[in-house]
Parts: C-alpha cells; structure tokens; sequence
C-alpha cells in the first residue's frame, strides 16, 4: 500500500462516517422504509425458492407469466411485456427464450406490425402458471397475510395506493 493509499484510507473514511447524514429519515420513516425493503425482501426470496423447488419457475418467471395470463388472448407485445416486467430488452429476452424453450410461451410475428413479436402463453404455461399459484398464494398467505386480520390488510392496500396512486387501483402497472 503507498503512503499516499495509507494516507486517504481508513482516515479519509474515518472522517466521512462522522459527517452527519444529510436530510435523515425520522425514526417512524425509517421504520416504514426498513419494515417495507425486509418484508418484500423475506417473501421475495421464499417465493423464488418454492416456487423453483416446486415447479421449476423461479419469481421473475412466474412474472412473466402471471402478467400475460391477464391479457387478452394472453399475447401481448415482447416490448410491452419487459416493460410492465421492468425488464430490459435484454433481459425480457432472456427471460422469454428459457420460456418458450420450457415450452410454456410461445412467439409469433404481431399481425398488427410484423417488426414486433408477440409473446404468448401456451395451454402448458397457462397450466403450469396455475400450479406455481397455489405454492404462491399459499406463500404468502403463510409469511404476510395470515399475520394481519381484515382491516389491516385493507388498510395495507389504502396505504398503498395512498403512498403512489394507482399502485392498487390500475389493471396495468408501471403506470
């Protein structure tokens, strides 16, 4: 280490850990925050996990899935599906090639502009997605809801949809 890494090290860092933190959170808002990043972290991972262990579909491919199956005909646009997925170009690719080579989507041109692809789902993916449901409601029955009683989960979804309109109350999201 040079005398000049010695130097910035631990020192420099020792003195912007003692700066204080601009703007805090309150400690209710960091509770909220905290309490919000754990509990969809916990479920989210314990999702993934059964779902994989059970049915072979990870999180991000039941996604996939659960979002088409809504849709008319269950097809929609590759494009329209990475972004209500949030996903990259790339990556809804990636995520549509393991699906369509899994045999539970399928793409074919879009009548409508035969420069875009429609993604669909199959009576296979349609059947496999309804398996991975039961293993997902019960899931989350069983890490969150079952916790609460009525009103509270009522009330969770008011605060929702309070905290960023339509979170709750759009068919469609991202907004």
């Amino acid at each position: 280490m040079s005398n000049k890494s010695r130097r910035n090290g631990p020192q420099a860092s020792d003195q912007l850990a003692g700066s204080p933190e601009p703007n805090p959170f309150t400690p209710a808002e960091f509770a909220a925050w905290r309490g919000l990043l754990r509990v969809h972290s916990t479920v989210m991972r314990e999702l993934d996990r059964r779902l994989l262990r059970a049915h072979g579909l990870g999180i991000d491919a039941y996604g996939v899935l659960v979002t088409m199956v809504g849709e008319p005909g269950s097809r929609m646009t590759i494009g329209e599906l990475g972004e209500r997925r949030n996903l990259s170009p790339s990556g809804i690719s990636r995520s549509v090639d393991k699906l369509v080579k899994a045999e539970l989507v399928e793409r074919t041109t879009n009548p409508a502009d035969a420069r875009s692809l429609l993604v669909g789902l199959t009576a296979h993916g349609v059947q496999r997605l309804r398996e991975a449901q039961v293993t997902h409601h019960a899931t989350v029955r069983e890490l969150l809801l079952d916790h609460l009683d009525e009103r509270d989960i009522e009330t969770l979804g008011e605060l929702w949809e309070k905290a960023i309109p339509g979170t709750v109350s759009s068919p469609v999201w991202p907004l």
